[in-house]
């Protein structure tokens, strides 16, 4: 069990047209739906209170996209360590197999890997790491960077030790990928974050129902993953790749590499760059 100075207080789940379908709070063993926070638009706000109560907080009328909200979400958790999850998630174990057949294993949560999952992010915030997550499960294993990476890219969740994250950062420069730009905001600052490979996320296909796909275009989407690279052309290249299933199949749509650890070993050059000058 868990000993240490610090240790996640809040879990929030934002969600949006999933009112009977929430995947990652299902998953959760009780003791963390207890400390579980949902955050709805206001349109949802009445109907999702009826079914749970006080863990519902109500965004402004204004706010009706992901990036404001995960500003609006920081803002409200800043001064506590807290774990931002999307509605959708089902929470997967892998580890190299030491047997023969498959190279990987793989199982859904029991409630002792919850467990071991948020006291191993405890410790890394004990260590001084600010923020972090579980590595998606469609990035392809690699045992080299098992089972812990760090300066990689985040998706659909998030730690943060709030009272250490910068208080200027900007969150509602892209209307998606907002989570990308903030990622690199703080890496190049000098902030290295830290991913769970053993512990890792699944989550719904892009655009499933609910959530963003009620403005998330495939033009919406290039137009971000663009404005992103145009933000970083440093550490951001943009292409194009063709949509080969659903319903933006034979259209090109545009991807991003993005390039982490350079972004935060550009934080470090600075640094070392400031000492000299100063001596």
């Amino acid at each position: 069990c868990y000993i240490g100075e610090k240790m996640i207080e809040h879990i929030i789940i934002p969600t949006l047209g999933r009112m009977d379908k929430q995947l990652t709070y299902n998953a959760l063993p009780e003791k963390y739906q207890d400390i579980t926070k949902f955050v709805v638009q206001a349109h949802e706000f009445e109907e999702m209170k009826s079914r749970y109560g006080d863990k519902v907080l109500c965004l402004p009328t204004h706010i009706d996209r992901i990036a404001p909200t995960r500003e609006w979400i920081f803002n409200e958790f800043k001064d506590t360590i807290h774990f931002v999850f999307d509605d959708d998630l089902e929470f997967v174990v892998k580890e190299p197999n030491p047997g023969e057949g498959t190279k990987w294993l793989s199982r859904k949560f029991t409630d002792q890997d919850f467990d071991d999952a948020f006291d191993l992010v405890n410790e890394w915030i004990d260590e001084g790491i600010c923020y972090g997550g579980f590595l998606p499960v469609w990035v392809i294993p690699d045992v080299r960077q098992w089972p812990i990476r760090e300066c990689q890219r985040i998706m659909t969740n998030v730690f943060y030790n709030g009272p250490q994250i910068p208080r200027d950062l900007k969150w509602c420069r892209l209307h998606a990928g907002e989570d990308f730009d903030v990622n690199l905001q703080l890496l190049t600052r000098g902030f290295k974050n830290r991913i769970s490979a053993k512990y890792m996320v699944g989550c719904s296909e892009t655009n499933a129902e609910g959530g963003c796909s009620t403005w998330r275009t495939l033009e919406v989407a290039n137009q971000a993953q663009q404005d992103l690279a145009d933000l970083w052309p440093e550490f951001v290249k943009v292409k194009e790749k063709d949509v080969t299933s659903g319903p933006s199949k034979g259209k090109k749509k545009l991807v991003v590499t993005i390039y982490h650890k350079k972004a935060y070993e550009s934080s470090q050059k600075a640094e070392m760059n400031s000492l000299e000058e100063f001596f």
